[in-house]
């Protein structure tokens, strides 16, 4: 399966052709337009504190259900439960201890579950939603600063609930 089928088109991280300078240039492009149409541009920036970690298990499940073909389902969801971990200290080794929510790190995988989980994002006409792997920008342009900032603080209002 081609992720490029399933990640949604503000997603400038794992899709071919895309990268940070595309994602530079969508953004300039945007607040370009706002100057030359004589708008307010106003932007709001996430940045999800250890985002990976926090994935939430069945709800990245349905999703895996719903995009992927059955096959993954099944493997993906033994890759992700029963995940233990221990820590070895000056020869010591603790008890192993469960790791419930978040994507294993360090591979391809684990961004690629957090962008397939993130994929539904909400996206708004009075908007634009950028996001490369775990970091969002969110842009609103109108004649009104006012409206502008009201704008794109609805849309985090809503990816908040």
């Amino acid at each position: 399966m081609n992720p490029q089928d399933w990640i949604p088109n503000h997603q400038f991280g794992f899709r071919q052709a895309h990268s940070t300078v595309q994602q530079c240039h969508s953004i300039t492009t945007v607040n370009n337009t706002a100057m030359a149409n004589q708008q307010y541009c106003t932007a709001a920036c996430l940045d999800v504190n250890q985002a990976l970690d926090k994935v939430w298990h069945p709800g990245l499940l349905f999703k895996i259900k719903r995009i992927l073909p059955s096959s993954y389902f099944i493997l993906l969801k033994s890759y992700l439960n029963e995940r233990e971990f221990e820590t070895k200290f000056n020869g010591e080794t603790s008890s192993r201890f469960h790791i419930h929510p978040g994507v294993p790190q360090g591979n391809i995988l684990g961004p690629l579950l957090y962008v397939l989980y993130t994929s539904d994002l909400p996206t708004f006409r009075q908007t634009t939603l950028g996001t490369f792997a775990d970091d969002t920008a969110i842009f609103a342009t109108h004649e009104d600063p006012t409206i502008a900032s009201l704008n794109h603080q609805e849309h985090l209002n809503i990816i908040e609930k």
